[in-house]
């Protein structure tokens, strides 16, 4: 709890300006050096602060004897594994930049992130070297390492040297080298690689521990992908800041998460809304022993308050939070056990700005007037790689970044979020939260996911389309839905657009909706419409 003393966070001249792998290596020294950092859920494989440190230290001296030079990137194409982290560390030590991907992106992803991100290296495992051989192409010159052993391959652990743990760390800004090139969620495009910097990662980890909701006895089952923002560095480098243990699962198994929980005894969870549906009505959640779970933060997508209680019932617990953040602007807003108002996302972190903004108007709002959500901090990415236009549309020159989210803040500083900007269905110039009407849908026994999107009509401009995931052996008609649905919200809210039965409802990694390819089929839904009735 060391860092918590040194840092007050009056204002961002308290904030260090520091490496982010010295940082990290100097908040874990001052741990308990036998304390269990890193676990591996699926093997039990697992390193001691002692021996994460002196692995971080190997992995900098083996990268830069490779090779790995400042500002060089490094691509990690792989799920989580103990060794992630370790690779992680290390190159931040070397002010080398972290690219981490979607260990499930195609030939022509890789083939693309590469090159945007002018690659050098490429950390990966050997199941999906023959996926990486075709997307990179036998020309070429970027170096590829492996999780494991590989014919013709260098592993990463042959880079582990113990007799060598000399490095030298660069000269480097904090402020402006960036630390990693994470993703950006993609839920209404290809995802773009936003700039984070060293300063970026240190602040919001500092900024997090203030709000003092967990501490270094804490344990934490981690199933978000090391790939995105949340389980890389808003979980797993503040957990390990403070010298909590993280249980890393390679992929999110319903059994194996909750048989995880049951053995290392979390008593605070980080979820995403997906997680809450299946604790809510998964039928074998009762199977296990789930009693030292106290806590639940819920982020990345808005939670129905159906699914909150039934969770709240199920697991026996009061406290369900919700926190704010993006990958962009890092996490803003946490709940505390004494400090929390039902369906909010919380207060402002120390030094983190915040205006909502009238979207028509560009007018600040006052309490209780929702509008776009902007934010201001140190926190703060330093933007997307190499999209001044895209840039240009959400920074603007003064600092703020426009989040595109709507949302409120009462009389008392607390956030809630409505919807996101670009997911509002216009309906006669009139909005539609598609939340909203998820919430409703979810209330209904029939109902196990369900996604809301416009659907494109001439005379309306959109009308609100559900698409529904049934529950096992439930039965519901279309126009059950609808009437359902009707009975409970104003006239412009009702789905007009009707209902479309789906088996899944795509999400990604970190839970949100995949709202462009539910729009893609409503699209083509309402193109074929209007063919029809032009040919009639």
């Amino acid at each position: 709890m060391a860092t918590e003393e040194k840092y007050h966070l009056n204002s961002v001249e308290d904030l260090p300006l520091v490496n982010l792998g010295k940082f990290i290596l100097d908040c874990m020294r001052e741990h308990d050096p036998q304390t269990v950092a890193l676990v591996e859920g699926e093997t039990g494989q697992s390193y001691t602060y002692k021996q994460l440190i002196e692995f971080v230290e190997q992995a900098a001296a083996g990268l830069q004897k490779f090779g790995v030079k400042k500002d060089d990137v490094i691509c990690v194409l792989a799920p989580n594994n103990i060794d992630y982290m370790v690779a992680f560390y290390g190159s931040a030590l070397l002010y080398a930049v972290l690219q981490p991907v979607n260990p499930l992106y195609t030939k022509d992803d890789i083939k693309r992130v590469t090159e945007e991100c002018k690659t050098k290296y490429l950390i990966t495992i050997p199941a999906f070297l023959p996926k990486v051989k075709e997307a990179l192409g036998e020309d070429s010159e970027i170096k590829v390492i492996t999780f494991g052993e590989a014919d013709g391959y260098t592993s990463f652990s042959s880079l582990l040297d113990p007799s060598n743990v000399s490095y030298t760390t660069p000269e480097g800004d904090p402020k402006t080298c960036i630390a990693a090139l994470m993703s950006s969620s993609g839920t209404t495009g290809f995802p773009k690689a936003v700039q984070i910097s060293h300063y970026n990662m240190v602040s919001n980890t500092i900024q997090q521990r203030s709000a003092k909701i967990t501490d270094a006895s804490d344990n934490f089952v981690v199933f978000l992908p090391l790939f995105h923002a949340y389980g890389l560095y808003i979980i797993t480098v503040t957990v390990h800041s403070i010298g909590g243990k993280i249980v890393l699962m390679s992929k999110f198994q319903p059994d194996m998460y909750l048989d995880l929980i049951q053995k290392h005894k979390p008593r605070f969870l980080h979820v995403v809304p997906p997680i809450m549906v299946m604790f809510a009505k998964y039928p074998k959640v009762s199977e296990y022993d789930l009693s030292s779970v106290q806590t639940i933060v819920c982020g990345a997508a808005p939670l129905s308050k159906e699914i909150e209680s039934a969770v709240k019932a199920k697991l026996n617990i009061s406290n369900i939070f919700q926190g704010y953040g993006m990958t962009e602007v890092g996490v803003t807003h946490l709940c505390s056990n004494e400090d929390f108002r039902y369906k909010s996302v919380g207060r402002l972190l120390p030094l983190v700005e915040m205006k909502i903004m009238n979207v028509d108007t560009q007018e600040e709002c006052k309490s209780n007037e929702e509008g776009e959500i902007w934010i201001k901090g140190p926190q703060v990415c330093l933007g997307y790689l190499n999209k001044p236009e895209q840039n240009a549309e959400m920074f603007t020159e003064d600092g703020w970044t426009k989040t595109g989210d709507i949302g409120y803040e009462d009389e008392n500083g607390f956030l809630y979020i409505v919807d996101r900007l670009k997911e509002l269905i216009k309906y006669k110039a009139m909005q539609v939260a598609p939340a909203t009407l998820e919430d409703i849908l979810l209330k209904h026994e029939a109902v196990a996911d369900v996604g809301v999107v416009g659907m494109p009509d001439e005379e309306a401009g959109e009308l609100p389309r559900a698409y529904v995931v049934k529950k096992a052996g439930k039965d519901i008609t279309e126009e059950e839905l609808i009437n359902f649905v009707a009975g409970q919200v104003a006239p412009h809210m009702k789905l007009r657009g009707g209902v479309e039965f789906v088996n899944e409802i795509q999400r990604t990694a970190s839970g949100k909706i995949l709202r462009r390819t539910l729009r893609e089929k409503a699209r083509e839904l309402a193109a074929s419409k209007n063919s029809e009735s032009m040919t009639q």
